[in-house]
């Protein structure tokens, strides 16, 4: 069912003081360019995090590593309870599971290379670029 009818039907429609009011996306400030990740300076609320710049890591992966361009990271309890400083012990950063697609392979990897899809473990990986042993 279309609200408002005619030319400018919408799925989803608030009428405030007689005002009509349709959800939009719009394009978000440009404020940091480059690699991002997300970043909390301390545990204990969802709300700590914050997009932050990722420093390019230029350097050559070492035998056995691959570095990863993430496109999309699973979020699992285990960083939950991290975030929220509720994990025993030091769990590190947030952001394990992940897609990515290579962008680096060090020496002694045979089964990948740079442009494959990929799906695994990838350290901190709630950010634009990760690393990762190739055996995950």
């Amino acid at each position: 069912v279309a609200l408002g009818g005619g030319q400018y039907a919408e799925p989803e429609m608030a009428i405030c003081d007689g005002t009509r009011r349709v959800p939009r996306l719009a394009p978000a400030a440009q404020s940091i360019g480059g690699p991002i990740k997300l970043h909390f300076d301390a545990r204990g609320a969802v709300s700590n995090l914050r997009i932050a710049s990722q420093p390019e890591d230029t350097s050559k992966p070492v035998k056995g590593e691959t570095r990863l361009h993430v496109r999309a990271v699973g979020i699992n309890f285990r960083d939950v309870l991290n975030i929220l400083g509720a994990y025993p012990g030091d769990p590190g950063p947030p952001g394990s599971d992940c897609s990515a697609i290579v962008s680096a392979v060090g020496s002694g990897i045979n089964h990948l290379k740079v442009g494959d899809a990929a799906l695994g473990h990838g350290l901190a990986a709630l950010a634009s670029i990760s690393k990762s042993d190739s055996r995950l």
